[in-house]
């Protein structure tokens, strides 16, 4: 099977000492789940880096430690093959705290990736 390299402008490899490797780049995504307080949020945000294991992003909504959230990321049609798809991923926040960046309000969420499943963007 012929696989085919596809650039995607803004993304960046950045290496970590294991033999995973996390990507940087800024894609759209809406988070959904429960918060600190209990109750369920969905929100509009923007993916910083991800990698096999782990995806990192900003949230508005306070969440804590080992809460399980649903990312939905809709591929660029470069990296869909022209299909709208959607990248679901779910999983278990490992970190969140509060954004010591100028400009970004809200919690530095790290997420601990335990499934992803792609669906077509009509089908959220």
């Amino acid at each position: 099977m012929n696989k085919k390299a596809t650039a995607l402008s803004g993304a960046e490899i950045m290496e970590k000492n294991t033999s995973q490797k996390e990507f940087s780049m800024s894609l759209p995504l809406k988070v959904s789940g429960v918060d600190s307080s209990g109750r369920e949020f969905s929100e509009e945000s923007h993916l910083a880096s991800i990698s096999s294991e782990e995806a990192v992003f900003f949230l508005r909504a306070e969440v804590d430690r080992q809460a399980s959230l649903k990312l939905v990321i809709p591929l660029p049609p470069k990296l869909a093959d022209g299909q709208p798809l959607n990248l679901v991923l779910r999983g278990t926040v490992l970190q969140a705290v509060q954004s010591a960046l100028a400009g970004i309000q809200g919690q530095r969420v790290r997420l601990k990736l335990e499934s992803r499943y792609f669906i077509g963007a009509e089908d959220n």
